[in-house]
């Protein structure tokens, strides 16, 4: 499902449940990665210009945070600023907690078919988790990347994030979320495809 398109009532529920078992896989790999961080790597710089380690994985858990209060009936008008703070004295547990927490708030009823306010307009929550999803995995790649590490992105979720951003690539919906896209290698699989898209090269 592209970025905007809404389902029909008769396949808004397993949508629904689809885009959520892809959230949890995604936030999975973030975290797998995330329990590789060595102390020395924090201050490591990133792929995402600007951000070293620590304001990467805040980013992380701040997306996870506006997913709870969005879900549970809250409005975000703006997208949080980076504060690194927010990940306390033990960064893993403060991901995890706030993981758990969104997880929880996307499996309540319908709130996945229903619209929300979210900084970027007003989408059903299928398409935010779908932002959540793509956030996880690029965002776990550039922590590998940060720190030394080569990991390949997971297949079937790559194509999913592909499909998802494709009907708005090039145009003015992606600007400010990511860099400009690259050219990737020819017959590249998913995963690169992903990342070039999203202005990496791996």
């Amino acid at each position: 499902m592209g970025v905007g398109d809404v389902p029909s009532d008769a396949a808004a529920s397993s949508v629904a449940m689809d885009t959520l078992a892809a959230y949890t896989t995604a936030c999975a790999f973030f975290g797998e990665q995330l329990s590789l961080v060595d102390d020395d790597c924090w201050d490591a710089a990133t792929p995402c210009d600007g951000w070293d380690v620590r304001s990467l994985v805040a980013h992380v858990v701040l997306g996870e945070a506006m997913v709870v209060e969005l879900f549970n009936g809250g409005q975000v008008t703006t997208a949080p600023e980076v504060d690194t703070s927010v990940l306390g004295p033990n960064p893993m547990a403060t991901w995890r907690g706030t993981a758990v927490a969104a997880l929880e708030a996307a499996s309540v009823g319908d709130v996945l078919d229903r619209t929300h306010s979210h900084p970027s307009g007003d989408f059903p929550g299928t398409v935010i988790l779908g932002f959540r999803v793509t956030d996880n995995l690029i965002h776990g790649w550039d922590l590998a990347t940060a720190c030394g590490r080569r990991v390949e992105l997971p297949a079937s979720l790559a194509e999913r994030c592909l499909d998802f951003w494709r009907p708005v690539a090039g145009t003015g919906a992606m600007s400010g979320h990511f860099a400009e896209p690259v050219m990737p290698p020819e017959d590249a699989p998913a995963g690169i495809r992903l990342l070039a898209l999203l202005g990496r090269s791996a």
